[in-house]
């Protein structure tokens, strides 16, 4: 306990691995932990931690290519040999090749990979060599990112160097947080929410399109979708071409998602795929019944005709019918929900997950 731990992650945007990596590399400090971070320059992760206390940073130009730079590398090897780091947990590629052969080389004890996304790795001999001799063990958020993994190579790295560790959601935290109604229903109308980058990816379109036939079918809903994208005016447009501009509205971005969720009944994302669904875990932690797609991590964090309902990718149709059912019966949607927020408890809520995250640094 109490050993020397560094986090290293060089994406100057903020994104689920930068809240990942600030949110536990703080949660390891309150936790007795010496934590250092190491950071590209003019980061956001490196932003949001200068000011910490118990924090030792350290911020490099860090590219693909970084591991072939002498200099760099002989900074790295110096940064962890003088500060007796004993595990490094790297967050991008790039990240596993410089910080990680950089530990190698500084006789660090473990170095982890934590893969965040599920998307497939090359069946390269740089990639075998890393996963082979580089990495010791393999954090995935979902069995779906470690089936990606391996996807082209199922001997990428041997079985048992890989855990699985969800994400990690801090209930108790979001409870803290107030929040009040943004919306207020008209009559009984039951109200659905979306909150999403307004992309091809989280698929609106199809949400739009399962409006169109609740509208048909005289059903009292309203549809709010929440977020700014480069689909924006193409969604727009596509929901006034439906005629369902009198039910769909476009919010723009929303800084309270607390707020944002209390102020619906059902929560609706569907995605046409996820490293690992936060939203969804945010409206269950706030009981509200989730509908989506059967896709990447979904089955995961949703429990099907338990938490909410998923249906087939790109179905529209079924996507409607879901909806519907949610919409009809107020009794299946408390049901729904109450058993949503149990499940976050059980399996995604940040003691839990720092648990695990503890249990493989201790090893």
């Amino acid at each position: 306990m109490n050993q020397n731990v560094c986090f290293f992650n060089s994406n100057k945007a903020w994104g689920g691995g930068e809240k990942w990596n600030h949110h536990f590399s703080l949660l390891l400090r309150d936790k007795g932990y010496r934590v250092f971070v190491v950071t590209n320059h003019n980061s956001e992760l490196k932003k949001r931690l200068e000011n910490e206390p118990g924090i030792t940073l350290h911020s490099e130009s860090i590219g693909n290519l970084s591991f072939l730079n002498p200099a760099i590398m002989l900074r790295l090897k110096s940064f962890f040999q003088q500060n007796d780091i004993k595990t490094v947990i790297t967050a991008l590629p790039s990240d596993v090749k410089s910080g990680g052969f950089a530990a190698k080389c500084a006789g660090v004890s473990k170095v982890i990979y934590r893969r965040g996304i599920a998307v497939s790795v090359k069946n390269s001999f740089l990639n075998r060599q890393i996963f082979s001799k580089v990495v010791d063990r393999l954090i995935v958020n979902s069995l779906e990112t470690k089936r990606t993994v391996l996807i082209n190579n199922k001997n990428l790295i041997d079985e048992s160097k890989i855990r699985l560790i969800h994400n990690g959601f801090d209930v108790a935290e979001f409870d803290s947080q107030p929040s009040e109604r943004i919306y207020t229903r008209l009559g009984d109308e039951v109200i659905i929410g979306n909150a999403a980058r307004l992309t091809a990816q989280k698929g609106q379109k199809f949400l739009i399109e399962a409006a169109v036939i609740l509208k048909k079918k005289g059903l009292n809903f309203r549809i709010l979708i929440a977020g700014k994208g480069e689909m924006e005016k193409e969604l727009k447009d596509y929901s006034a071409k439906r005629g369902v501009s009198d039910v769909v509205d476009f919010i723009g971005f929303i800084e309270d998602m607390k707020s944002f969720y209390a102020s619906q009944d059902i929560f609706c994302l569907p995605s046409l795929w996820e490293g690992f669904g936060y939203a969804l875990v945010e409206a269950m932690t706030l009981e509200k019944p989730v509908v989506g797609f059967e896709i990447s991590s979904n089955p995961e964090v949703v429990k099907n005709g338990k938490t909410g309902i998923l249906v087939p990718s790109k179905d529209s149709s079924q996507l409607a019918s879901a909806l519907e059912k949610l919409i009809l019966d107020a009794g299946l949607r408390n049901k729904m929900g109450k058993a949503g927020r149990e499940r976050v408890l059980n399996k995604f809520n940040t003691p839990l997950v720092l648990g695990k995250l503890i249990d493989l640094i201790e090893e």
